[in-house]
């Protein structure tokens, strides 16, 4: 079975935490890399098996966060007008 990876850049304009880290991460643009699998359809199509985002701060840390509790994080994180 041949999975497929991307990368995207997150932005947090605040403080943020994700369930999964131990403390507050202050502000910036974070790595997050995407991992999914082919569904078995005749149609192309495919499932996210692991969401991981790379935080740095002195040290390099990954996270394994669910695409739901990061779009939260990041609609929370959003400016509002």
């Amino acid at each position: 079975m041949t999975t497929r990876t991307s990368v995207e850049a997150v932005i947090f304009h605040n403080s943020f935490r994700l369930p999964g880290m131990d403390r507050d991460h202050p502000p910036g643009v974070f790595e997050v890399q995407i991992t999914e699998e082919p569904l078995n359809l005749t149609w192309e199509a495919y499932h996210r098996t692991m969401t991981l985002m790379l935080t740095s701060g002195g040290i390099i840390e990954v996270i394994d966060v669910t695409a739901e509790d990061l779009e939260a994080a990041l609609a929370a994180d959003a400016p509002h007008s």
